[in-house]
């Protein structure tokens, strides 16, 4: 499996705290299927991008450098979890937060009710400008379980959209689980990832959650949405 968005880069947001943290995330991963790890942390200062690169670029050298001791064969992919806001108008060249220096952009929205005319201007920014969004959560904002017409908006953009798998069992309630069901059965979102932040909840243990899918998830649905689209994504290949 491919796990395109998680937090297990230490010391870098409210993901893993310290190394040591990072290297069970990481041995967690590796044990429970999971041949590469895109670490994705939370990206808010648009001011200082080249400080975040160079932040985020020497722990995922020193965490590769642990692995290796630790004997974990666990591929590292650099990427970020860009917040979009009106900042990304003005903001630098954004091609080394993006997934493994491919065209796709993983990005978050804010959890609260937000301008639904905004977030069509901040993509339609993105995509002028080359990337392919990967809209993170999609199935956690507040705005889209009022208005479904901004996802079928996104749609005729062709944003990407991941789902988590924390959502699809139910830990993120009841209407996080319905409309994450329902974009992956009806192949709405293509993509399912932990968006994992620590050991005990937001975990890397993925067969423990796979294990626990309703049946309208199948097994061919997590092969295309854990292996085959992510592979595309890290590759820079079209989905």
């Amino acid at each position: 499996m491919i796990d395109i968005h998680s937090h297990v880069l230490f010391d870098m947001d409210d993901g893993a705290e310290d190394m040591e943290t990072s290297i069970e995330l990481c041995r967690d991963s590796y044990m429970n299927g999971c041949d590469s790890l895109v670490l994705t942390p939370h990206f808010f200062e648009y001011s200082h991008l080249e400080d975040f690169i160079e932040e985020r670029d020497m722990r995922i050298t020193l965490l590769r450098e642990a692995l290796e001791k630790e004997n974990i064969p666990l591929e590292l992919l650099p990427g970020a979890e860009v917040f979009l806001s009106d900042r990304v108008f003005g903001a630098d060249n954004l091609d080394e937060l993006t997934i493994n220096g491919t065209k796709y952009l993983l990005c978050e929205m804010p959890l609260t009710p937000f301008d639904t005319h905004n977030v069509i201007r901040w993509f339609d920014e993105l995509i002028d400008r080359s990337y392919v969004p990967v809209l993170a959560h999609p199935e956690r904002y507040y705005e889209f379980h009022q208005n479904y017409d901004l996802i079928d908006e996104l749609i005729e953009r062709n944003i990407i959209f991941q789902v988590n798998i924390d959502s699809l069992i139910g830990e993120n309630g009841f209407l996080a689980q319905e409309m994450s069901v329902d974009m992956i059965s009806r192949d709405i979102a293509k993509i399912i990832a932990s968006d994992a932040h620590d050991l005990e909840y937001r975990h890397t243990r993925l067969i423990e959650k796979l294990n626990q899918l309703p049946n309208i998830i199948t097994e061919e649905l997590v092969e295309k949405c854990f292996i085959e689209n992510p592979k595309k994504i890290i590759n820079n290949q079209d989905i």
